[in-house]
């Protein structure tokens, strides 16, 4: 296992290894996800709150740096932070998705402008783990106390390690129903690693969840203190 810094490695499936038909279908499936979004997004009330924006778009800069230090062996098997949780905890699921969105865009153009395969990376990298951290954030509220330590640990903090593991094994068995690698390498270059990657994502979405509900409970739009802070 090495460390990349070729944006192309860990972030990004190749269009070679998946089939035509299956690239087809999830840039529909993914332009149809970006449309829903854009009808519950309310984006006047960022444009017209500038604090915000900074907030948004300075997120956006610094999780493409993370972005550009991965962990991998094959292409579309390899690892990177990817700040779903975090985003849809601050920013809410809609706007997780475009700024996710954009910031993929980004790394494709400035890389290697396979545009074909933009539709199956971004179900798998940023469709399923915002999606299953808004499911994870909805089912605490619904079925667990309202409580700040169940908002840090159970939504924040192992929320972001179950996004990853759904990201990652979705991508693993799309390669392996495509026979894309030996179900042997799958598992030895990306399962098996799995565990290891979760935590870091956990640690850095918890303790960066934790400082802002505490010093900077705006930036967090999920995170309500009359709901999880007073009268507790």
């Amino acid at each position: 296992m090495t460390i990349e810094t070729n944006w192309l490695i860990g972030l990004h499936i190749p269009a070679a290894l998946i089939p035509a038909s299956v690239l087809w279908f999830s840039n529909v499936l993914f332009a149809g996800v970006l449309v829903f979004a854009a009808m519950k997004v309310e984006f006047r009330q960022l444009l017209d709150n500038r604090p915000n924006q900074h907030v948004y778009f300075g997120a956006m800069v610094l999780l493409l740096m993370l972005w550009g230090v991965k962990a991998g062996v094959s292409p579309g098997l390899g690892f990177h932070h990817l700040g779903a949780t975090l985003f849809t905890l601050m920013f809410g699921w809609p706007l997780a998705l475009f700024g996710l969105s954009i910031l993929m865009l980004a790394t494709v153009l400035m890389q290697h402008n396979e545009l074909i395969s933009f539709g199956i990376n971004g179900c798998l990298s940023i469709v399923m783990p915002v999606f299953t951290s808004y499911a994870i954030l909805r089912g605490s509220q619904r079925f667990l106390p309202d409580n700040f330590y169940i908002y840090i640990f159970v939504v924040a903090f192992f929320g972001a390690g179950i996004a990853v593991a759904v990201s990652r094994f979705s991508s693993i068995v799309l390669l392996g129903l495509a026979n894309a690698y030996p179900q042997a390498k799958l598992i030895d270059e990306s399962l098996l690693y799995t565990p290891l990657f979760m935590f870091p994502e956990m640690f850095v979405t918890g303790m960066l969840t934790s400082i802002f509900v505490v010093y900077k409970p705006d930036w967090v739009i999920t995170f309500d203190d009359e709901r999880y802070i007073t009268g507790k």
